[in-house]
């Protein structure tokens, strides 16, 4: 028994290897011994056909490939339920998921056989739908499962569907499918002139931006795309020139990329004549403006998406429908959008809350219960009317969650294309089969299982669309998916403008606190705020207004940077660099300014370093009011002109408050002509001095001494009157008209001998006694 049981152990390990994917179901206990390398998936199913079932007498042909020890012996079977198509949705992803819905037969279709000595076992069989009991129109499940042919034990299984339309089948109600599209990136430019990276190139010759273009190129002329304008108009500027692209603290520049210009031109031909709708400008997260205030940015981000997209393809590209990141929203931002001229905007079908029965049998969405009550609701309406503050109502355009997960699913492992393209067929059989009643529920009906009134019932319309926007898809499985859905007896393709709401909303949306969390967070947006106003002074400051900056501010709000933070911050600093280079270029000249006594004026220069001329205004306060005072508290000016290269002067009013006086500093700040800040506030230095007192001490003493002045002039003039003959008169020769000629000249003495002074007497004058 040991020996057997470990002989058992040992096989099971070689026949069952690790790293089974997919819907591969587990291997036994004994599969956590093996070690073995194999890497690929021990089942892959590779075609299944024909996709869709019309006649029961048709093989259906199944291959694929099963990979594992090379010469051990497996088998494949199959699991189906006869005569039991599915009856709902629910059922059908149950059975997908291996959560509860079983097979009630099983048949194998290849006996034992060895995998060859690389480990693989092609394997190929057909069987008909009247073998698998399909004797009515529905959805039929179909299970293709590997056997270990020792032990008997499952190494892996694939789920699939299989409808089953017969061609005899009668009225099966068409459903209209509109697919959207999106042709979205993340912003790659932080102001217009600077590049982050260069991952456009790469992206454009071989990555996703390539894809993309293949499959506008390829797909149905109905799908509708949704533009991002942001990532054109970088494409553009990388094939228009040589461009700069930011390196850590330098940067570097690149030479033009003709291939961005030949992407772009084949972009606008392929779009050509196919419904082509504008996204708000870089893809902002509108949710995170409306709840921070920023519904500027929002409404501007919609109606640039308009006008840049036009431009660039060519065409009037509108943005009347919007397509919010995650495919939901709240009240609020929908209240913002259908101001901003918004009519439709696309959502996730879980965007709104479930709806409860109510009296008439029909849920709030109005989709008739037809299954039991422990049942889910199949499908919901494609498009509700939701009434907002704006005068008309917005349309919620509601993708199909399962039929967005298919189009958005990886399908790059071997085996994945098909098994998701015959899901989505599937699912779509069922929306067809649950409008006309033709379910495992409804078998009573008839072989069309519809009733009079379900036959009278509109066509239903369904929408699907990628859920993540920044979407890498495989072209070649988005149009094989094309064909099978144009191949469809039960669908018909079709715009996402003609899908029109059937009823008004009745429960409100799931926006969710998780949903609030995950939106750009309030510390980034302050300084988005700040950016803004900074960029609006900018713009508003030179006399022909510009738009400088305001689309890197709509970059900034872009909704990729939910996930990339670090990314983020690093556009946020360049773009507040490049404005504050500008800012700088109008300036207030900080040199000390002087003022004396109690009255003045103090000068003020603003430079003008722009390339352009500015209109402003000037207003000035006081820093320290005990020391230097401006009547009425501030100074402004009305709004002046300085022409480029310039500067202008403008004298500002002071006072010096008693006991005042000294070392202050006013606060200098330019604003636009509209009265917005432009640059941070310049505090210039004024030396203030109060000289009044020391004025009236000046002149009180200036007048003291006139007045001693005058006084001392005239005692000297009368005292020359008192004394008008020479003291020495008597002692030398008499006095004369003429002098002698020995004498020294006149105005001269000799040294040491006083010169003496001749006064002439008037008449009648006496000497002194």
């Amino acid at each position: 028994m040991i020996r057997k049981a470990a002989l058992l152990t040992l096989l099971t390990a070689l026949l069952a290897p690790a790293g089974m994917a997919g819907s591969a179901a587990a291997a036994s206990p004994h599969a956590a011994v093996a070690a073995a390398p194999a890497q690929a998936d021990p089942l892959v199913v590779e075609q299944i056909t024909p996709e869709i079932q019309r006649e029961a007498a048709t093989p259906i042909a199944v291959s694929g490939t099963v990979t594992g020890t090379p010469q051990s012996s497996v088998r494949v079977r199959i699991h189906y339920s006869p005569s039991r198509p599915f009856g709902t949705r629910a059922e059908l992803a149950s059975f997908l998921g291996d959560q509860g819905y079983l097979t009630t037969s099983y048949r194998t279709m290849i006996q034992v056989t060895r995998l060859d000595e690389s480990g693989k076992l092609p394997f190929e069989f057909s069987v008909t739908p009247r073998e698998l009991g399909m004797f009515r129109a529905g959805v039929y499940p179909l299970a293709i499962e590997v056997l270990d042919a020792v032990t008997g034990q499952r190494i892996a299984i694939d789920r699939t569907v299989l409808p089953y339309v017969p061609a005899d089948t009668e009225q099966l109600s068409r459903v209209r499918l509109a697919l959207a599209m999106p042709i979205v990136d993340r912003p790659h430019r932080a102001d217009d002139s600077t590049f982050m990276d260069d991952d456009l190139r790469g992206s454009i010759s071989s990555g996703r931006l390539a894809n993309l273009l293949k499959l506008v190129q390829t797909t149905h002329e109905t799908v509708t795309w949704f533009v991002d304008p942001a990532l054109l108009q970088d494409v553009k500027t990388t094939s228009a020139g040589p461009y700069m692209i930011k390196k850590g603290d330098g940067a570097r520049r690149s030479a033009a990329d003709p291939a961005a210009g030949k992407w772009l031109s084949d972009l606008r031909a392929a779009l050509s004549g196919k419904p082509v709708l504008a996204m708000p400008f870089g893809d902002p997260d509108l949710a995170a403006l409306v709840h921070n205030r920023l519904d500027a940015p929002a409404v501007a981000a919609v109606q640039r998406g308009a006008s840049a997209a036009s431009e660039l393809l060519g065409r009037e590209v509108p943005t009347s429908t919007t397509w919010p990141v995650g495919g939901r929203i709240d009240r609020d931002t929908l209240d913002e959008l259908a101001m901003s001229g918004v009519k439709s905007v696309l959502l996730s079908g879980n965007a709104f809350l479930p709806a409860l029965p109510d009296d008439s049998g029909t849920t709030q969405t109005g989709t008739t219960q037809t299954a039991p009550s422990n049942v889910p609701s199949a499908t919901t309406d494609a498009a509700l009317r939701v009434d907002t503050v704006a005068e008309t109502p917005v349309t919620a355009l509601l993708a199909d969650p399962t039929l967005s997960e298919i189009l958005s699913s990886d399908v790059s492992a071997p085996g994945n294309a098909m098994l998701a393209r015959q899901r989505f067929i599937g699912e779509t059989a069922m929306i067809a089969f649950e409008q006309t009643g033709q379910t495992g529920q409804a078998g009573q009906t008839g072989q069309t299982g519809q009733t009079a009134e379900q036959r009278t019932q509109p066509i239903r319309t369904i929408v699907a669309a990628p859920e993540d926007r920044v979407w890498n898809p495989d072209p070649a499985f988005v149009s094989s998916l094309m064909e099978a859905v144009a191949d469809a007896p039960w669908l018909r393709m079709t715009s996402l403008d003609s899908v029109k709401p059937t009823r008004a909303a009745r429960s409100d949306f799931s926006y969710t606190d998780q949903d609030r969390q995950a939106e750009l967070r309030r510390a980034y947006l302050g300084t988005v705020r700040r950016l803004g106003q900074e960029a609006d002074a900018v713009s508003t400051v030179t006399t022909k207004h510009n738009q400088l900056f305001h689309e890197a501010i709509l970059r900034l709000t872009s909704a990729a940077w939910r996930n990339d933070r670090k990314r983020a911050h690093a556009f946020a600093k360049q773009v507040e660099g490049a404005i504050n280079d500008r800012l700088r270029k109008v300036s207030v000249i900080d040199t000390p300014r002087a003022v004396a006594g109690t009255d003045g004026q103090v000068p003020v220069s603003v430079a003008n370093n722009l390339d352009r001329d500015i209109t402003i205004k000037i207003r000035v306060t006081s820093d320290d009011e005990a020391r230097l005072a401006i009547p009425d508290g501030a100074y402004e000016t009305d709004p002046i002109t300085v022409l480029s290269d310039r500067t202008q002067l403008v004298n500002v009013p002071v006072t010096v408050p008693k006991g005042g006086g000294g070392e202050a500093t006013i606060s200098v700040q330019v604003l636009t002509a509209e009265g917005g800040k432009y640059g941070k506030a310049v505090h210039v230095t004024v030396r203030a001095t109060d000289y009044t007192g020391i004025a009236v001490v000046i002149v009180g003493g200036a007048l003291v001494i006139m007045l001693a002045a005058v006084v001392l002039r005239i005692l000297r003039r009368r005292s020359r009157r008192n004394f008008p003959f020479d003291p020495q008169e008597g002692d030398g020769p008499a006095a004369s008209n003429e002098t002698p000629s020995d004498a020294a000249p006149p105005g001269r003495a000799e040294l040491g001998q006083a010169r003496a002074a001749s006064v002439e007497v008037e008449r009648g004058d006496q000497p002194p006694a």
